[in-house]
């Protein structure tokens, strides 16, 4: 009896294995997501406005890309100043740009686009995962349910040779 038990759950590991590994995988893709909308969005939360006080250096173009970041030094209206490199440029001394203390963007979309984006993606994620564990637990459920199915008729019997019927 319990070798057959035995039998039993290592059947399910094993057919459970497929599901079990994907769903793994889905749920490490959404923890991935969330930790990039999550560090996004601090910022997005925490930044504020700030004047570019000094430009120090800026990254040349490469071929038909703008410049991706320039190192400057800003100042909050408060007084407290920051500094860093700014994403997203060209900025000029005196432009407004959205920053940190260590961090700035010319403006908030980029940081716009990096919370809700992925923030969709990751909500497609939460909800494909539902969708297909209800999905298997539907067919499981099924499978469990379901009569076996018929077998399939035997094949006339192969009648030896006789004289036949008799009239």
């Amino acid at each position: 009896m319990r070798e057959d038990a035995r039998r039993t759950t290592g059947s399910r590991l094993r057919a459970l294995g497929t599901p079990l590994a994907a769903f793994g995988l889905l749920l490490v893709l959404i923890g991935a997501v969330a930790l990039w909308v999550g560090a996004n969005a601090h910022r997005l939360i925490t930044g504020e406005t700030a004047t570019v006080r000094t430009l120090e250096r800026c990254a040349e173009a490469v071929g038909t890309a703008p410049a991706t970041s320039c190192g400057s030094e800003w100042v909050f209206p408060d007084g407290s100043t920051g500094h860093g490199e700014i994403k997203n440029p060209p900025v000029a001394v005196g432009d407004r740009i959205f920053a940190g203390d260590d961090w700035a963007y010319s403006s908030t979309a980029p940081l716009h686009r990096a919370v809700w984006l992925p923030g969709a993606l990751l909500c497609l994620l939460v909800l494909g995962t539902i969708a297909l564990a209800v999905g298997y637990r539907i067919d499981t459920r099924r499978a469990r349910a379901a009569p076996p199915p018929p077998a399939p008729p035997h094949p006339p019997r192969h009648q030896p040779p006789g004289p036949g019927p008799t009239t």
